[in-house]
Formats: C-alpha cells, sequence, structure tokens
C-alpha cells in the first residue's frame, strides 16, 4: 500500500452519463475459495494484500471521491493525494468452517458475521465519506477456504468490469507468487474510450424508455440535486429491507434448452435463452406479486431488464476490455394480461417474443441515443428511479450468466462458488452462471415476503427451477 500511496498523483477522472446514472448503487459479490489440499500457503493474506494495491495503481480511482456537479451532467472521480480515500480492505478470522457453508448451499444466513451484510447502496461512512470499493475477507476456520466481498460502487464499473478488476488482481497474486513478470494489463478504464466509440448518428430509441427517461417531476429534480451520498441514504432509507426475502434457484441446460426450444416452436421466432428466462422470471414475479392484484388487464407494467452494449458496436473490438459503465437499461412495457397468464409454451412464447424484438434495438444508434437522453438534463440519471419509487412498480433482472466470474484465480484454483449477498431491493433477479458453464444457471430472485410466498406455490416455476437455499 505504501508504493501506492507514495507514487499516485491528484488528478480527475471524468464519468460518462451512464455512470452517473447508477452512482449511488454498488454491485457486491461473494467469492467462495476452498483450500481442497490444506495448503498450508493458501492464498497468504500478506500476498492477497499487496497485490491488492499493486493492482490498484492500474485502476487509481478507486481511491478517489465521486463528485457530481450540475445534477450529476458532470460527475467525475477526483484523486486527491493528499486527501486520498482509500477502498476498505480487511480480513477477519472466522470459525466458519468451508465445509460448514457448503453444506448450507453458501446460504447468507451461514456466512461469517464479519462478512455478512453489504451495503446495497454507497452510503457515507461514519466520517461522512462513501467509499468506492469495500474488501472484506473471511479466512475461514482452520485455514479451509476463504470468502472474499468484493463491493465497488456502480459509478466506476459495471457487473463485468469489475470481474475484468478481479481477475486482474488474481492475476497479479499469482504472477508476484510465483515470481514471473507481470503482463501490462490491455484493460480500457479511460471514458474517453466510450465516447471515441459511439457512433454520431442516432436513432430514436424505443417509446417506454424515452416516455420514462423524458419525464421531468419534482422527484426526479430532487434526487439528481442530492449528493450521490445523500442519494443513496434516501433510497436505503425508503427500501423496504426488512420485507423483502429472498431465494437461489437452479435452472440446468436440460430445462432451459427445452424451454427455449419450446417457445421456438410456438412462436416461430429465433429466440435466446435470455428472452425465454426474461418472460418466465416476469410472469412468475408479476404472478405473485399481490400488490398488483388489483390492476386490470388492460394497464401497462414495466420490465427493466439492462443489456452490455460491449459487443454490439460495430468495429470496435477493444470496447470488450472496456471496465467503465457500459450497459442500458431498455424499458418493455406488458399488458397485465400477457403477464397473468398461465404459464405455458404459447404465454412464455409471447412475451420471449418482444423481449427479443427490444434487445435487437440495441443497435449502436440506438446506445448513441439513449446516452444523449441521458445526459440532455441533469435530472434525467434520476428519472428512471423516480419513476420506480414504488415498490410494486414493475420487475427487473440482470442476466450476469456470460460474465467470467470463475476465471478469477489466485493461484489456488478458481472459486467453487459465486453469488450476490441477500439482495434488500425487491422485484429484481441476477442471472449467475454455473462453475462449470454448462448452460445452466442460477437465479436470484428477490420479491416482498409474501409475494416470495406466492412463487414458491408456483407449479410451473417450481417444476423448472430447483430451490437451492
Amino acid at each position: 500500500m505504501d508504493k501506492f500511496t507514495s507514487t499516485i498523483k491528484s488528478q480527475t477522472f471524468p464519468l460518462s452519463c451512464i455512470d452517473a446514472y447508477s452512482s449511488c448503487v454498488t454491485i457486491p459479490l461473494y467469492y467462495f475459495f476452498e483450500n481442497k489440499n490444506s495448503d498450508g500457503q493458501f492464498m497468504p493474506s500478506a500476498l492477497l494484500k499487496d497485490s491488492f494495491y499493486a493492482t490498484l495503481q492500474e485502476f487509481p480511482f478507486f481511491a478517489g471521491h465521486l463528485r457530481m456537479d450540475t445534477g450529476g451532467v458532470d460527475s467525475f472521480i477526483s484523486v486527491d493525494a493528499d486527501n486520498l480515500n482509500m477502498p476498505d480492505y480487511a480480513e477477519y478470522s472466522s470459525d466458519v468452517s468451508f465445509s460448514e457453508l457448503k453444506a448450507a448451499s453458501f446460504s447468507p444466513s451461514a456466512l461469517p458475521s464479519q462478512i455478512s451484510e453489504a451495503d446495497v447502496f454507497s452510503t457515507a461512512n461514519k466520517d461522512g465519506v462513501a467509499k468506492l470499493v469495500r474488501i472484506k475477507i473471511a479466512r475461514l476456520r482452520d485455514n479451509s477456504g476463504l470468502v472474499i466481498l468484493a463491493n465497488p460502487v456502480h459509478a466506476l464499473t459495471d457487473a463485468y468490469g469489475f470481474c475484468e478488476f478481479m481477475k486482474r488482481w488474481s492475476y497479479v497474486c499469482k504472477a508476484t507468487a510465483t515470481e514471473t513478470s507481470i503482463v501490462d494489463s490491455c484493460l480500457l478504464t479511460d471514458r474517453k474510450a466510450l465516447h471515441d466509440s459511439l457512433l454520431d448518428e442516432e436513432e430514436p430509441i424505443d417509446d417506454t424508455t424515452a416516455m420514462v427517461l423524458g419525464k421531468k417531476s419534482m422527484l426526479s429534480m430532487l434526487l439528481a440535486w442530492l449528493s450521490p451520498e445523500q442519494r443513496a441514504e434516501f433510497y436505503n432509507t425508503i427500501t423496504p429491507c426488512a420485507l423483502t426475502d429472498n431465494h437461489v434457484f437452479y435452472l440446468s441446460n436440460e430445462k432451459l434448452r427445452a424451454l427455449k426450444e419450446a417457445a421456438t416452436v410456438a412462436s416461430g421466432a429465433r429466440l435466446s435463452s435470455n428472452d425465454v428466462i426474461t418472460a418466465v422470471l416476469s410472469m412468475v414475479a408479476v404472478q405473485s406479486n399481490q400488490a398488483h392484484d388489483g390492476n386490470a388487464d388492460d394497464e401497462t407494467i414495466i420490465i427493466n431488464f439492462p443489456v452490455d452494449f460491449r459487443k454490439r458496436l460495430n468495429n470496435k473490438p477493444n470496447m470488450v476490455n472496456y471496465t467503465g459503465n457500459c450497459v442500458v437499461a431498455p424499458m418493455l412495457p406488458f399488458q397485465y394480461r400477457e403477464l397473468r397468464a398461465e404459464l405455458n409454451d404459447e404465454s412464455i412464447a409471447t412475451c420471449a417474443v418482444k423481449v427479443r424484438h427490444l434487445v435487437n434495438r440495441v443497435t449502436p444508434q440506438y446506445v448513441r441515443g439513449c446516452v444523449n437522453l441521458i445526459g440532455s438534463e441533469p435530472d434525467c440519471i434520476a428519472r428512471s428511479a423516480a419513476h420506480s419509487s414504488s415498490i410494486a412498480s414493475g420487475f427487473c433482472l440482470s442476466n450476469h450468466s456470460r460474465i467470467d466470474y470463475y476465471g478469477v484465480d489466485f493461484g489456488h484454483g478458481s472459486p467453487v462458488w459465486v453469488n450476490p449477498p441477500k439482495v434488500y431491493v425487491p422485484n429484481y433477479a441476477t442471472i449467475l452462471p454455473t462453475s462449470t458453464y454448462d448452460g445452466g444457471c442460477y437465479v436470484y430472485l428477490s420479491l416482498l415476503k409474501g409475494d416470495m410466498a406466492r412463487a414458491l406455490e408456483n407449479k410451473f416455476w417450481c417444476g423448472v427451477a430447483d430451490l437451492v437455499n
């Protein structure tokens, strides 16, 4: 750490409007590593810490302060060499063994107490400072394993980008341990890379996303006026943490492939697994949501799902190495009758086709249109949140099944399990890969407690998804 703090220079890192859009949210993730061979030199504490700060030299903005001017249109990370906002980095010893975690299917309730809680919003600490990165490590009983809780602020990066940081950290750790040369990183951290990759030409974005992002309100203006820390505290206050329940489900490759094939036949369209699982989860979530029971069948509900556009930028192959936020979040309207329909091949196909049509619209021109709209007025970064201020407002799904989480290897093998913490935000799901990338996936579903009870009674869902914890 001393080398990092003594060599870092004061500098400013401009952020994009897409970064500002998620400025007060974090993206926490647990990595579970097992000491399979009872190695006495398993992931040594000093090596982990030293390699973390060595990697931080490539990401100096992780030690800065998030600043926003004019309500968020001009946002940046300020790194002050005389007043660094160093990441929280701590390692603890735990009485919990790896075998106990494994027997509990890595349930959040079994986690060591020192790392059992993860902030979902980037609230300030007792000194009034919001840390941009938090790393908590629990060394398990008898050195049987290690759990890393990595929690960055979303303004710095998205899920893909921070996974690339974790892989870089693990690579530097391995290279240091084996005394091999460290190859220069090809990762892109400069936000200029995003702006340079965007076309000048834009096309109108879909009507619903344009409506939500174009709707100014008193709440959106208030939220944009608040500092990121104040905004995080506001979200933390209104989010019904105590009312939320979470479960992990497993969908095998066979079940997922069967759903996709049946929906493809029923629709006659070319569908992806993402289209189908988005449709199924949206239907299950809405049918489980008691707050929606009084809505008429012809009323509209919005389903929101982020789309990574790194590989959608024509002739910009280097953008796959970009670590900043590189997602847009289209908003898909459904009539309640579509999502309330009995879950079968035809109803799933109908919803999946709508998902596919909107995903196909995310072209380079569409991305430019989104960026122009989000950056057009100060409160645009908060309009989506203002629209979603009701806990029963809709459903959001984020698919991470193609992110290389199991490529994080500090020299003693890949993690045995990777998962988010207990999510306190209701009406939300995250899809993560299996450790073997066998085509199956894990679904981390968060609903209000009464709604989760309904979901667990949904015969179709329980027929295709196995409850893990």
